[in-house]
């Protein structure tokens, strides 16, 4: 019996995510980030715009919206960068903030769907409304947003949708049972429609494209400390379930210190049409990517 060999554990950049080696392969390109006006999401846009993209900065605090825009266009010097404020949530500011990117910057190309929440609560202490809050967030918000911008996608049979998911999602971790639930679907999801979409966009009766030009991708990012982290732990958590801070504290100790710059080059990889052969699937940002492709076309699982 033959043993697949796991792909290499990276923690930020690493050869194949060079950003020398992936210099301006987005030129020309739109994108669009939620919740990218800081941590995870911050650092995909300025990779973006930093290959040639003109990209849209996505969050709901005016300020921070607008201070990321310039911090951004700073490190990238010469890229068009946009902000948007705008509740991924509710669906008036969803048609707003599309509308509001194609004027400004044209027609989308890249969507990545990052905005995102998580509380770490035992389930018979989680309010319902604040159970059912992650899952609006973390899977019905982006599902809507794709419903919004397929159409597009479809007609001109090219576009590439990053779903920002989780480690959660493919495994069983206790007290994030929303987060991880809405982690798995949005996963499925992606997965889902690259199906359908590799059959849609081929049929003779429906796209009659010769192959399907959209790709979809859903990625775990790395544990990375971000703003996230912070608010995802609620009150009293010492005396209510010390149980989570003896979990939390124990994965800290073993955890790698994974950098953002890890899931925001493995984006810009992605969306450069180099990963063909993982559409549809979970990427996890922390493995080789390049090994990992090698490792599907060679029709391992990785």
């Amino acid at each position: 019996m033959t043993s697949t060999k796991e792909p290499t554990l990276r923690t930020g950049i690493y050869p194949a995510i060079d950003p020398k080696l992936l210099d301006g392969c987005l030129q020309g390109k739109v994108a669009l980030v939620t919740g990218s006006s800081r941590g995870i999401g911050k650092a995909i846009a300025t990779a973006l715009a930093s290959v040639g993209a003109s990209v849209a900065i996505n969050g709901r605090a005016g300020s921070i919206v607008e201070a990321t825009v310039k911090d951004i266009q700073q490190q990238a010097l010469g890229a068009k960068v946009i902000g948007v404020v705008a509740d991924v949530l509710n669906p008036p500011d969803q048609e707003r903030m599309l509308a509001e990117v194609q004027a400004e910057l044209g027609k989308i190309d890249i969507l990545v769907l990052n905005a995102g929440t998580n509380l770490f609560q035992p389930f018979h202490q989680t309010k319902a409304s604040e159970w059912w809050d992650q899952m609006n967030l973390n899977i019905r918000a982006p599902v809507e947003l794709t419903r919004m911008l397929i159409p597009q996608f479809m007609t001109r049979n090219s576009g590439c949708i990053i779903y920002t998911s989780s480690r959660a999602a493919v495994n069983h971790f206790p007290f994030t049972s929303a987060y991880s639930i809405s982690k798995g679907g949005i996963t499925q999801f992606a997965s889902c429609l690259q199906a359908e979409l590799d059959i849609v966009q081929t049929h003779p009766k429906a796209g009659a494209f010769e192959k399907n030009g959209i790709e979809v991708f859903s990625i775990h990012p790395g544990e990375i400390a971000t703003e996230l982290h912070k608010v995802a732990l609620p009150p009293n958590l010492d005396r209510d379930a010390p149980y989570i801070v003896e979990m939390r504290d124990k994965m800290k100790s073993v955890l790698p210190r994974f950098q953002a710059e890890l899931p925001a080059w493995t984006t810009v990889f992605l969306a450069s049409g180099r990963a063909h052969a993982l559409r549809g699937r979970y990427v996890d940002c922390t493995r080789d990517i390049a090994e990992v492709i090698q490792s599907v076309e060679a029709g391992g699982q990785s």
